[in-house]
């Protein structure tokens, strides 16, 4: 999603971008997504990473480019760094997380392998700049090896247009609840490290004050919450909705219009919240910028990617990682109080304003002059 948004907004700008991918042609050949995507064949993964080496220089060489910009470390910014031994291009690469984070008592992050922590070493060090994310991605980048005077902060952005243009259409219906309920929405797919059996765990007790409050779990994999929900009996107040596909993988319908559900059940919802357990459970979180975008309050474990976006009790609330009895008094802080949840609303719009993927695409256009500069 960052990739497609920033690609969008270089055309915007009057730039010429390529999205450079190994696979999945055929199953999206006939995606217009308004820019060029050269997408290859990874001949079954035999030597999956000389392959897309290969294809990489080619369509360098035969197509040209001023600037590389990979996107995560590896396989993306091994593989372009690669190419700098043959054909000299100024290199950018932007970590998002698991690339980068180790969470080693969860076994999360790609550096817990150490062939592939040689790899991403390779990568930083090959690499002219690096952008970070948030003060997380910095301080894992440092902690890989990369030099701090290489590192510029930029931040992911978000469609604030998508959420002010956006008209719901039969969410409560799709979802089968009530329209008097109260939605308490997280976007993720399911994995220990995002907290979402956290936030299960403070359901009873929002119940007990909120009895319309409604969880609604929006990714993929999170059937893996089904036995703890029914182990707590809320059942009847947890909706795991499944993966949603965003608006850019819809082809128009017959009225020229996209179904967007996501957007739906952001703009229907009273509250948002992202539960991460540990430093490193998130980057800068697209879907908190989302729901900042539509104006919901948002609920956040105390963490970097959390703490750039969310400044407590003004446009939502941090609270301590890994605790449902502090999760749950931040929800209710914000459901029983519809003063506080209209003024949360519009601090978060405000802060949502200064993320526009136009500004973030500027931003990146400066660091490709400076590192094509670096090079020259």
């Amino acid at each position: 999603m960052v990739v497609h948004y920033l690609a969008k907004a270089y055309q915007e700008l009057g730039h010429d971008v390529r999205v450079f991918g190994a696979s999945g042609w055929r199953k999206n050949r006939n995606l217009d997504l308004g820019y060029s995507v050269c997408r290859y064949p990874t001949m079954n993964k035999v030597f999956p990473n000389q392959i897309r080496m290969l294809q990489l220089l080619g369509d360098a060489v035969f197509r040209g480019c001023d600037v590389v910009h990979a996107h995560i470390t590896y396989p993306a910014g091994y593989i372009s760094a690669h190419l700098k031994k043959i054909k000299n291009i100024p290199l950018v690469i932007t970590p998002h997380g698991n690339d980068i984070h180790v969470i080693p008592e969860l076994g999360h992050g790609l550096r817990l392998d150490p062939e592939k922590d040689k790899k991403i070493k390779f990568a930083l060090e090959k690499a002219e700049l690096l952008t970070a994310i948030s003060e997380s991605i910095e301080t894992s980048m440092l902690e890989a090896g990369a030099m701090k005077g290489k590192i510029r902060a930029i931040p992911n952005g978000v469609d604030i247009e998508r959420f002010e243009n956006h008209e719901t259409q039969g969410v409560y219906s799709w979802l089968g609840v009530s329209p008097s309920s109260k939605l308490i929405v997280t976007v993720g797919n399911y994995n220990p490290r995002k907290g979402q059996d956290v936030l299960v765990r403070a359901m009873p007790e929002i119940l007990k004050a909120v009895p319309q409050a409604v969880l609604v779990i929006v990714g993929g994999r999170t059937d893996a919450l089904q036995p703890l929900i029914n182990e707590l009996g809320v059942s009847n107040a947890v909706i795991l909705t499944g993966a949603v596909k965003p608006p850019t993988i819809h082809q128009p319908n017959d009225e020229g219009g996209i179904e967007d559900r996501l957007a739906d059940i952001y703009l229907s919802s009273s509250v948002y919240v992202s539960a991460g357990v540990a430093e490193g459970s998130e980057g800068l979180s697209l879907a908190v910028l989302e729901a900042l975008a539509s104006g919901l309050p948002v609920v956040a474990s105390d963490i970097s990617g959390n703490r750039d976006i969310v400044v407590d009790n003004e446009n939502g609330f941090l609270v301590k990682p890994g605790s449902p009895e502090l999760l749950a008094k931040a929800v209710l802080a914000v459901l029983q109080d519809p003063n506080r949840q209209k003024k949360m609303s519009g601090l978060a719009k405000a802060v949502a304003e200064k993320y526009r993927w136009k500004r973030i695409a500027t931003m990146y256009l400066d660091v490709y002059e400076e590192a094509a500069g670096i090079l020259s």
